[in-house]
């Protein structure tokens, strides 16, 4: 019952009592007062009925006064203004404002806390505790925001992903895997110091990734900055902050306003893979439109669909000699989906190692080998396959690869695998199963991707090796006076390698001038004139 209700029916009280009292009393007097007295009697009684009502009316007034300030404590409180208040109004009303105030600052206290909880979440999941810098929330959205620029707009994105991040952690222990992360974090803010102010980003994505958000820049300037940026992270491994022989991988490219987040990403990522899996520090991504960027989950089921249907194949490209002797076809895969497009190593064996595919990839390559050398054995063709280490460390690829092996008897000397040992450890513990299997099968083995003579020459006795194959970068642009130096490295790798029994090959050659150097200083090499067959 509300205080208006209560003060209603009290004055319905006072009213009946009243006109009961006046009828009463007229009942009893009329014999001994006149009509006039009578009158005035009645009168009084109306008077005072009327002052008790006015009194009633202005109590409950004045006690509805006192709660008004109340109501309006806990009306501002529903808005978010919690204050506590001195009661000031009837002392009856002084219990519920104590009890009023001591609820709102428990209240005030809990959203305090909360907002304090909150802006901590906000504090992490936008800046990365380890290197300070934006977390990839902050990235995706700034990315989002100049993707919806007009479609004139231009923009640039760098992406660096740290080399075996991971295996640095369990190797040397996080305190040196975070102080890589920290270094390279002050790289890039040193490199980019204006990208804030101009509304770019600098992010770490995820645990090994970076990222470089740079509006309103043009190609020509992107490029340089990523060969300078790449240059400054070798000073970072000649501080032997890690024992990679890279700090790590980059990829950069442009991007337009109207284009999707997934297709920029997918992009500027699939340089970075062909990066990893090549021998360039660093790529630009080309912005093309010409057919749809895979997913890593896409290339997951795209490479699982090729391994059950058969879409998987070779790409041979003959290696030769100066006077044009074929010494072995060098064999890449290929794969095709299920529309036809076809994609070549450097896409799916990167895409492979992220989707844990490598060694069914690797097995399937050298089943391919192995069943060309049984069908050409007339011819008798030799070919080159290269095994990635994470397939070698995996004894069901050992087992199986054997099995391949035994299947084509003394044919399995026509084979050749290849490695890629650049900046692994424990090399022997880990090649040394399969190497040793390979020995005894009588298969070449060879190291991949090799830059400079190698040093620990006991090692590649107990691994078996027989032959080097130069890396890309070493074996490009030899023509010319600048290039004296780099065409006596090669002299000296031959001679070498002659002196410790080891062939030394060359993979495609990126020229054809560069293929004659190499083939007259004694490298066989695959011509890139040629157009390799698929098989």
């Amino acid at each position: 019952m509300s205080i208006g209700s209560a003060t209603r029916r009290a004055g319905l009280a006072v009213a009946v009592g009243f006109a009961l009292s006046a009828v009463i009393n007229l009942w009893l007097l009329r014999a001994t007062l006149t009509a006039g007295q009578l009158g005035w009697l009645a009168l009084v009684h109306a008077l005072a009925a009327a002052a008790t009502l006015a009194a009633l009316v202005l109590l409950s007034r004045w006690w509805l006064r006192g709660g008004e300030p109340l109501m309006a404590q806990l009306d501002a409180a529903g808005q978010g203004r919690i204050t506590e208040r001195v009661q000031d109004g009837p002392v009856e009303w002084a219990p519920m404002s104590r009890a009023i105030n001591v609820a709102l600052t428990r209240i005030k206290a809990q959203l305090d806390d909360r907002d304090h909880r909150l802006g901590e979440l906000h504090a992490e999941l936008s800046v990365d505790p380890v290197t300070q810098l934006s977390a990839r929330a902050q990235f995706m959205d700034r990315l989002a925001t100049l993707l919806h620029e007009p479609a004139d707009a231009v923009g640039g994105i760098a992406l660096l992903r740290i080399d075996d991040l991971a295996g640095l952690n369990q190797r040397a222990g996080r305190e040196r895997a975070d102080e890589l992360l920290k270094q390279v974090a002050t790289l890039l803010r040193t490199r980019a110091p204006r990208l804030v102010d101009a509304g770019g980003v600098i992010a770490r994505l995820n645990g090994a990734d970076f990222g470089v958000l740079m509006p309103c820049v043009q190609a020509e300037a992107l490029n340089a900055w990523t060969r300078e940026l790449s240059e400054a992270l070798h000073g970072l491994k000649q501080r032997e902050l890690t024992d990679r022989p890279r700090v790590g991988w980059l990829a950069a490219g442009v991007f337009h306003g109207g284009e999707t987040i997934g297709a920029v990403m997918s992009r500027i990522d699939h340089a970075l893979q062909t990066g990893e899996g090549g021998d360039a520090p660093w790529m630009m991504a080309r912005v093309t439109r010409s057919g749809p960027a895979v997913s890593l989950a896409q290339w997951r089921s795209l490479i699982d669909e090729a391994l059950l249907t058969g879409r998987v194949g070779l790409q041979l490209s003959p290696v030769t000699t100066l006077d044009g002797i074929t010494t072995q076809q060098l064999a890449q895969v290929r794969l095709q989906n299920a529309e036809g497009r076809t994609f070549g190593a450097d896409e799916v064996l990167p895409s492979a190692l992220r989707t844990a595919r490598i060694a069914d990839i690797d097995l399937r390559v050298a089943e391919l080998a192995l069943a060309r050398i049984a069908g050409h054995e007339q011819a008798r063709e030799e070919i080159a396959i290269r095994v990635s280490a994470r397939s070698a460390e995996r004894p069901t690829f050992v087992s199986r690869f054997e099995e391949a092996l035994a299947g084509v008897g003394p044919l399995a000397q026509r084979l050749w695998v290849e490695f890629d040992i650049d900046g692994e450890r424990n090399v022997a513990s880990v090649l040394g199963p399969l190497t040793t299997m390979l020995q005894r099968r009588g298969v070449h083995i060879g190291l991949r991707r090799v830059v400079t003579p190698p040093e620990d020459l006991a090692l590649l006795r107990r691994l078996g090796v027989g032959y080097l194959r130069l890396g890309p970068a070493l074996g490009a642009d030899l023509a010319g006076d600048g290039s004296a130096g780099k065409r006596r490295l090669l002299q000296l790798m031959v001679e070498l390698g002659a002196a410790e029994g080891l062939r030394v090959l060359a993979g495609e050659a990126a020229s054809d001038s560069d293929a004659q150097l190499l083939r007259r200083v004694g490298i066989p090499c695959a011509s890139p004139a040629e157009s390799p067959p698929a098989r």
